[in-house]
C-alpha cells in the first residue's frame, strides 16, 4: 500500500513537513476556497488520519479514505479505530422535587412531557437521563433548578458516560429529525407536539455523539437544526452541517435565544412557524431558478468599446466577464487593450493594469501617445534609427497625467507579480479605488508557480480564479494571451482560437475570444479593404461573445501608428478628443447604456 510520504509526493505537489504531518499548499478537497486560504490541510504519518481546518470544509478522516479519494489501492480490512470503554450510568432518577416541578413549568414545560423523557432529580438537581435508540442508559447529565447566573456550573455528567443525543430513544425514521443544543429547548419542541426532537448533549463542546450515533443519523433523510442564536451555538450549527451534510439539512432562524425562549415568550404557534420555515442549508452552485434575479438589461454594467463595431457584436464589455486578446507577436493586441483602458476612463471608469513585457516609463509612453492623438505629438530626432520620433511634451503631458491620474493604476513592475499576488492587487484596486477595468498583459510573461508538466493546469486554474474574481467584483478584466505558433504555416490564413497558447480552458474561461491579426503585403486586398476601398492595417477576428451569442465576426481596422490608435476607416476616432484635451468631466458610463 502507498506510504502517506509517497501518496503526498503524488498527490500534493507542493507540501511541506512539520514533525509527524505533512501539510500541503492546499487542501487537496476545497483547495483553500475562495479565498485561497494555505496550509490548512494536514495529513498525520503516525496516526494516519487527515483533517481540514477551514470551517466551511472541515474535511477529516483515515489515510485510507483518502487513498480510496484520489482512487488509489486501500487496505480492504476494517479500518480499526481506538476503542474506549464507557461505564453504565450508576445514578438513580427520582421523581421530581416541587422545586424542580416549578422550575420546568416556569420555563413552560409540563408534567406529561418531562415524564416522557424521564427526566427526575437526583440530589436537588434537575437530571437528565440519556437513553439510545435501543432504550439503553448511556450518560447522566444535572443542572440546578434555577436560572444560570454565571457562577459555578451550568450542567455536567456523570463521569464514564457515552455521550449520545438526548432524546433519540422517542426519535422514528421516516419523519424529520430537530435537533436542539439544550435539553430545554428539545422539551419545547416536544411541548407543542413535535416529537422527533432530540439534543446535543454539551453544544458545540462536545459533538462526539455524531460519531456515536452514526448509524441512527443515517436513518433522516431531512435534519432540521434550532441552535442558540449566539456564537456558540451557530458553530456548533456549522459543525453538524459539516459532518451531517448540508444537503439534508435545514436551519430555523429566529430572533429568540433558543427554542424554550420562544416558547413561553411567543408561544406554541410561534415555535411551529419556526420549525416550518427552517431554511434549507444553501449550496455553493445550486439554487431554484425562481431564485435568481431577474435579468435587467438595461442595468447591466457595461464599457463601451472604442470601436463601434465591437459593441455593435458585444455590446460593451460587461461587468463580470473576461475578454482574451490574442495574435501574433507585433499584431497589435496589447496597443489595442490600452486603447480599451482610456475608452473606459473617458466614460469616468477607474482602470488598472499588469504589464508583465513592458517597463513601467515605456508602458506609459504609448498610452501617453494614444492619449494625446498625433496632432498633438512632438518630435525628436533619433540617431539610431535616424528619423524623427514621437513623443508627449510640456503642457499637454502634464494635462494627460492630470486627467487620468485618479482613474489610471499600474502594478509595480518592481515587485515579483506571480499569478498568486497579481488577483490580490487587483482585488485592493477593485475594493480601494472602484476598479471596475482591468488589464493583464500577459498571460504567459506571469510567474506561475508549479513544475513544468503542471503549467497548463495552474494556467488553467489561474482563469478561473480570474474569473470569479470578475464576478465576484462586477469588473471586466482583459488578458492578453499569446498563440501557441507565432508563424501562421504557409496556406493557413490567420489564427483561430484553438491556437491560443497554453491550456484549452483558457478560451472556455473567457465570455469573449478576440484575434488580431495585422495585415501582410501579398494578402489578397478584396478580403483585407473597407467599403470605401481603404485597405485595411489590422483585423480583429471575434472568435466567440457569449453574451449575445455572435461568433467568427471580423472588424476591418485603420491604425495610425504614431499615435498607436486604431480606428474604422472615416470613424473619427484617429481625431478623437479625450477629456484631458476637450476640458469636459468624462461622462458616468449609464446603466446599460452604450452611448
Amino acid at each position: 500500500m502507498m506510504t502517506p510520504t509517497e501518496f503526498a509526493s503524488k498527490h500534493f505537489k507542493e507540501y511541506k513537513q512539520k514533525g509527524a504531518e505533512i501539510i500541503p499548499t492546499y487542501c487537496p478537497f476545497c483547495y483553500g476556497g475562495q479565498n485561497s486560504d494555505k496550509y490548512t490541510f494536514a495529513l498525520n504519518i503516525e496516526n494516519e488520519t487527515y483533517n481540514c481546518k477551514r470551517g466551511s470544509c472541515d474535511k477529516s478522516g483515515h489515510f485510507s479514505q483518502l487513498l480510496k479519494h484520489f482512487g488509489e489501492n486501500a487496505p480492504t480490512h476494517e479500518i480499526k479505530r481506538p476503542t474506549k470503554t464507557y461505564k453504565k450510568p450508576k445514578t438513580e432518577v427520582n421523581p421530581a422535587t416541587k422545586k424542580v416541578e416549578d422550575y420546568l413549568i416556569l420555563r413552560g414545560i409540563s408534567k406529561d412531557v418531562w415524564q416522557h423523557f424521564g427526566v427526575g432529580e437526583h440530589k436537588g438537581n434537575i437530571a437528565f437521563p440519556y437513553y439510545d435508540e435501543t432504550g439503553q442508559l448511556t450518560l447522566m447529565k444535572f443542572r440546578k433548578p434555577e436560572k444560570y447566573t454565571g457562577n459555578g456550573q451550568k450542567a455536567w455528567r456523570e463521569e464514564g458516560g457515552k455521550a449520545i443525543f438526548w432524546g433519540m430513544q422517542h426519535c422514528r425514521p421516516g419523519k424529520p429529525l430537530i435537533i436542539t443544543e439544550g435539553e430545554f429547548d428539545a422539551l419545547s419542541l416536544a411541548e407543542v407536539g413535535l416529537v422527533n426532537v432530540a439534543s446535543v448533549p454539551s453544544g458545540a463542546e462536545d459533538l462526539t455523539c455524531v460519531d456515536h450515533c452514526w448509524d441512527w443519523l443515517e436513518q433522516f433523510r431531512k435534519i432540521i437544526i434550532w441552535p442558540d442564536n449566539d456564537e456558540p451555538g451557530q458553530e456548533m450549527c456549522q459543525k453538524l452541517i459539516n459532518k451531517l451534510g448540508s444537503w439534508r439539512c435545514a436551519v430555523v432562524e429566529t430572533e429568540h435565544k433558543d427554542a424554550n425562549e420562544c416558547l413561553y415568550k411567543a408561544g406554541v404557534d410561534a415555535v411551529i412557524e419556526c420549525v416550518d420555515n427552517a431554511k434549507d442549508v444553501p449550496i455553493a452552485g445550486l439554487k431554484r431558478l425562481a431564485d435568481v434575479k431577474a435579468f435587467d438589461y438595461e442595468g447591466l454594467m457595461r464599457i463601451r468599446s472604442s470601436i463601434g463595431l465591437v459593441n455593435k457584436y458585444t455590446a460593451g464589455f460587461r461587468g463580470g466577464e473576461v475578454s482574451i486578446w490574442t495574435g501574433d507577436s507585433g499584431s497589435g493586441k496589447s496597443t489595442f487593450a490600452g486603447q480599451e483602458l482610456l475608452e473606459a476612463i473617458e466614460q469616468n471608469i477607474t482602470v488598472c493594469a499588469y504589464s508583465g513585457e513592458l517597463p513601467a516609463p515605456v508602458f506609459r509612453y504609448w498610452i501617453d501617445l494614444q492619449a494625446a492623438g498625433k496632432k498633438n505629438l512632438s518630435y525628436k530626432y533619433d540617431s539610431f534609427q535616424q528619423e524623427e520620433k514621437p513623443y508627449v511634451s510640456g503642457d499637454i503631458e502634464r494635462r494627460i497625467r492630470e486627467w487620468y491620474k485618479d482613474y489610471f493604476f499600474l502594478c509595480d513592475e518592481n515587485d515579483d507579480i506571480t499569478d498568486q499576488n497579481v488577483l490580490q492587487l487587483f482585488e485592493y484596486a477593485a475594493k480601494r479605488y472602484d476598479c471596475k477595468v482591468f488589464l493583464i498583459d500577459n498571460l504567459m510573461s506571469m510567474a506561475i508557480e508549479g513544475s513544468n508538466s503542471d503549467y497548463y493546469r495552474k494556467q488553467s486554474e489561474f482563469m478561473r480564479q480570474t474569473k470569479q474574481f470578475a464576478r465576484n467584483y462586477d469588473v471586466h478584466v482583459h488578458v492578453v494571451a499569446h498563440p501557441r505558433k507565432t508563424d501562421p504555416k504557409k496556406g493557413e490564413g490567420r489564427l483561430t482560437k484553438s491556437d491560443v497558447a497554453g491550456a484549452k480552458d483558457i478560451t472556455n474561461w473567457a465570455d469573449n475570444v478576440f484575434c488580431c491579426y495585422r495585415v501582410k503585403e501579398g494578402d489578397a486586398d478584396g478580403e483585407y479593404k473597407s467599403p470605401s476601398g481603404e485597405k485595411y492595417s489590422t483585423v480583429i477576428d471575434l472568435f466567440k461573445c457569449r453574451f449575445t451569442g455572435v461568433v467568427d465576426k471580423t472588424v476591418g481596422l485603420m491604425f495610425e501608428p504614431e499615435a498607436k490608435r486604431f480606428y474604422q476607416g472615416s470613424d473619427p476616432r484617429i481625431n478623437y478628443k479625450y477629456g484631458w484635451e476637450s476640458h469636459r468631466e468624462p461622462p458616468r458610463v449609464m446603466a446599460g447604456g452604450i452611448n
